[in-house]
C-alpha cells in the first residue's frame, strides 16, 4: 500500500553527533548489527536503552532485532535529545540532523513501531504503509516539551525502521545548530556528496532545546564542551588579573577567604545574594544560604575530607561555601516572585562570578589553587550527576588532573548530594565509580 494521502508530506529524522560524520560520508547510516559498524561511533543513547533494542524482536517482516535497523523517529522534537541535553552529554552545536522522506516507509527493507523501540514491553510493529494511520500523530507532532505521562513520551517517539545500511544522500538536508557548525559539517564534507546544509525550521519543523523563557537563543543546557570553553576562559582571566586588586581585596589570601566565609557567610557580594533565597525547587526545602551552610557542615564531617591534606581540605570546604553562587544575583528572579528557578547551568554559571571573587576580594591566589577552586565549583554537580542522572563518568576522567582532585571531588559531590536526599548518593555505586575513575587516572598519569 502506498504512504496514506495525509501523511505524505511528513518527514521523517535521524540525529547523530558530527564526530560520526567521516564515517556517515563513507559507508552511510548503519544498523548497529550492520558488519562494518564503526567501533569508535560516538552514541549518545543511554547504554540500557542500546541493550534492550539488541534484543528486542521485529514482529513483522523483515523479522529480525531492531539493532539490525537504522531508527528514524517521526517527530522533529525528541524527547530522546532532550534527555541527552538535560543530562550534559552533548552539546547541541555538535548534533546533526538529518531529515528524510517519509517515503522510505514504501521500501521492503523498511517498518515501523507506533512508540519508541527501547521499552521493556516492545511496541507494535508494522510494515504496511497504511498502518501509519494507526500512530498517535498528536503525541508525535507535540512541540512541547514535557509529556502527559510516559506513555505519551514513548509514542512521540515513534520509529520508522529501515534495515541494514542508509546513504547519507537520502537525506534531503542537514540541519545544523548556528552557521558555525555548518562552516565545521562543509569543512568536514568537502566536495562528498552531501545533502543541503541548513538551519532549523522554528515553526515548521523544530529541532533544538534553547533558552528562549530568558529570551536567549543559547543551548538549554550548556554541554561538556562549552562547560569546558567558559571554565578555561574563566581561569585564563584569574590568571592574567590576580593580584590587581592586592590593595583593597576584603581577604589577604585564601586561608582568610575561609575564616570570613565561616563567620558570616554573606561577607561576599556574591554569597550575600544566596541570603534569604528561597528555591521553587520542591527538594529544596531551606533557603540557598541555609542549604549552602548544611553542605560545608556535612562536608566536614566526612572521612572523605578527612583523608584529604591541609590544603585540599582549604579548597574543597571553599567550594562548599561557593558552589550555589551561580543560583544569584537574586534579580535573576525577580519575575518568578523571588523564586529561585531549578537552573541546571548554574555550577558553570558561576565562573564569571569565581573570577571576580578571586581577582577582586582575594588579595593573592596562586594559579593551580584557583583552577582547583573553579574547577570543584564548576563541577560540584558532576559526580552526583553520573550516579543520578545518566550523565557520562568519561567527564571525570576528563575533567580531574590528579587522585587529589578526584579525592576533592566527590567529597564534595557527596555532602551537596545526601544533604538534599540522602538516598541520592548510592555509595556503592559510588566506591564502584570511584575505583574506575581511579583506574583511569591513574593509566594516564
Amino acid at each position: 500500500m502506498p504512504i496514506p494521502v495525509t501523511h505524505a508530506h511528513r518527514y521523517v529524522y535521524h540525529f547523530s553527533h558530527i564526530d560520526n560524520l567521516p564515517g556517515l560520508l563513507k559507508l552511510g547510516f548503519l544498523s548497529n548489527n550492520h558488519p562494518q559498524f564503526p567501533k569508535k561511533h560516538r552514541s549518545i543513547a543511554a547504554t540500557g536503552i542500546q541493550k534492550r533494542r539488541a534484543e528486542m524482536q521485529v514482529t513483522c517482516a523483515p523479522g529480525g532485532y531492531v539493532h539490525d535497523y537504522v531508527p528514524l523517529y517521526f517527530g522533529s522534537v525528541s524527547p530522546m535529545l532532550l534527555g541527552v541535553v538535560n543530562a550534559k552529554n552533548v552539546d547541541q552545536y555538535d548534533i546533526l540532523y538529518f531529515e528524510f522522506p517519509i517515503t522510505l516507509a514504501d521500501q521492503l527493507s523498511a517498518v515501523f513501531s507506533d512508540a519508541s523501540a527501547n521499552t521493556e514491553v516492545a511496541p507494535a510493529f508494522y510494515s504496511d504503509p497504511a498502518d501509519l494511520d494507526k500512530l498517535d500523530w498528536a503525541a508525535i507532532d507535540s512541540r512541547k516539551w514535557g509529556n502527559v505521562d510516559d506513555e505519551f513520551r514513548h509514542r512521540r517517539m515513534a520509529e520508522l525502521l529501515v534495515r541494514g545500511q542508509l546513504p547519507v544522500t537520502a537525506a534531503t538536508r542537514c540541519v545544523v545548530w548556528n552557521e558555525g557548525a555548518k562552516q565545521r559539517v562543509q569543512a568536514i564534507v568537502g566536495a562528498a556528496p552531501f545533502p543541503p546544509i541548513e538551519f532549523e525550521d522554528k515553526w515548521g519543523r523544530p529541532h533544538w532545546f534553547t533558552d528562549f523563557a530568558n529570551g536567549s537563543s543559547a543551548s538549554l543546557v550548556k554541554g561538556p564542551g562549552e562547560i569546558a570553553m567558559i571554565f578555561e576562559q574563566a581561569c585564563a582571566f584569574v590568571d592574567e588579573h590576580a593580584g590587581s586588586h592586592a590593595s583593597t581585596a576584603t581577604f589577604k589570601h585564601l586561608k582568610k577567604l575561609r575564616d570570613g566565609l565561616r563567620a558570616n557567610f554573606g561577607c561576599l557580594p556574591q554569597t550575600a545574594e544566596l541570603v534569604g533565597l528561597r528555591s521553587a525547587n520542591g527538594v529544596h526545602k531551606r533557603t540557598v544560604d541555609v542549604h549552602t551552610k548544611e553542605v560545608v557542615d556535612k562536608l566536614l564531617s566526612l572521612t572523605e575530607f578527612a583523608a584529604l591534606d591541609e590544603k585540599p581540605q582549604l579548597l574543597v570546604e571553599i567550594a562548599g561555601y561557593l558552589h550555589d553562587i551561580g543560583k544569584g544575583p537574586r534579580a535573576r528572579w525577580d519575575e518568578n516572585g523571588g523564586l529561585q528557578k531549578v537552573d541546571p547551568n548554574h555550577p558553570v554559571g558561576a565562573m564569571p562570578m569565581m573570577a571576580e571573587i578571586l581577582t577582586r576580594h582575594v588579595g593573592t591566589v596562586c594559579e593551580a589553587s584557583a583552577r582547583k577552586l573553579m574547577k570543584l565549583v564548576c563541577y560540584h554537580d558532576l559526580v552526583g550527576d553520573v550516579l543520578g542522572k545518566g550523565r557520562d563518568e568519561q567527564q571525570i576522567v576528563d575533567v580531574v588532573d590528579s587522585v587529589e582532585e578526584l579525592d576533592m571531588l566527590f567529597a564534595l559531590g557527596k555532602a551537596d548530594a545526601t544533604v538534599l536526599v540522602e538516598h541520592w548518593w548510592n555509595e556503592p555505586a559510588a566506591k564502584a565509580l570511584y575505583a574506575r575513575c581511579l583506574e583511569a587516572i591513574e593509566d594516564a598519569l
